[in-house]
């Protein structure tokens, strides 16, 4: 058996929210490397893997890892940040922490 990617984790996740009524939106953050070398960074540093608008209009920024994998500082300012803001965030190991925690 193959070890569990972080890609899978999401895929699974996202199928599951997108199935049961929810947008989903998959954020790619990592920047832009010019074709003369050099880079453009993301605008904003740390913003959660998906980006969630559940139904009934509530906010959610769910931060995917492997387990056993940590968020970086900038990951969990982002979370902190939504939750200030009256949104939910929490990072998910697997689909059933999103079961559990959505």
């Amino acid at each position: 058996m193959r070890d569990l990617k972080e890609s899978d984790i999401q895929k699974q996740i996202i199928d599951y929210l997108e199935m049961t009524g929810n947008l989903v939106v998959k954020i790619n953050n990592v920047g832009i490397m010019k074709p003369n070398g050099s880079f453009i960074p993301p605008r904003q540093r740390g913003v959660s893997d998906l980006l969630v608008c559940k139904r009934g209009g509530h906010f959610v920024a769910i931060e995917v890892k492997v387990p056993g994998n940590k968020p970086t500082l900038y990951q969990s300012n982002f979370i902190e940040d939504v939750k200030r803001r009256g949104g939910r965030g929490f990072v998910a190991n697997s689909l059933n922490d999103v079961i559990n925690n959505f």
